[in-house]
């Protein structure tokens, strides 16, 4: 059977997961946003093999969301650091994590709290409107095509079950 590049699907979902979705690659991102950026560190933090840890940093910094810096010269020695296209899937980890807590912590509770600064409190992944800040949830949103949208692999049947923005709205920007 012949796999489908998920790039090649239209849909931002699919592109996205091709890139970020492979096994250990959520798991070094949360390592990178919690400040463990050198190889050797990685790999011990996450007894993952060497080969599948290169592989997948690679996969990070080809796409542009890690980047490498020297940290020393001779001999020289790499860290990896999230650029901003990295830092903005900040939200998407902590939903993983939010639903991760909900789910599967257990009796003991969530592995890891996220304390805002800014307030001191412990919080959680939540998605709000970027228009008016209110939650979004699956029972209050509509699915409509973009400007990008069309059929095609992975996507045979949503365009069927997707309908036209009402006259006179833009779409997001």
């Amino acid at each position: 059977m012949v796999k489908t590049d998920l790039a090649d699907i239209v849909c931002s979902i699919a592109r996205t997961v091709g890139i970020v979705g492979e096994r250990w690659t959520p798991l070094i991102l949360r390592d990178l946003f919690l400040g463990i950026t050198r190889f050797e560190d990685l790999r011990r933090d996450l007894g993952i093999a060497s080969n599948v840890l290169a592989e997948r940093l690679r996969t990070l910094v080809e796409h542009e969301i890690v980047e490498t810096r020297v940290y020393q010269e001779n001999p020289t020695r790499t860290e990896y650091v999230l650029t901003e296209r990295g830092r903005d899937l900040y939200p998407v980890l902590t939903m993983l994590l939010a639903w991760g807590d909900r789910w599967l912590a257990g009796d003991d509770g969530p592995p890891l709290s996220v304390v805002h600064r800014d307030c001191g409190r412990v919080t959680e992944g939540v998605v709000v409107c970027g228009e008016c800040a209110a939650p979004v949830t699956a029972d209050n949103v509509t699915w409509h095509p973009g400007p990008g949208g069309r059929s095609g692999p992975g996507v045979a049947l949503v365009g069927t079950r997707l309908t036209r923005l009402p006259e006179g709205l833009p779409p997001a920007e």
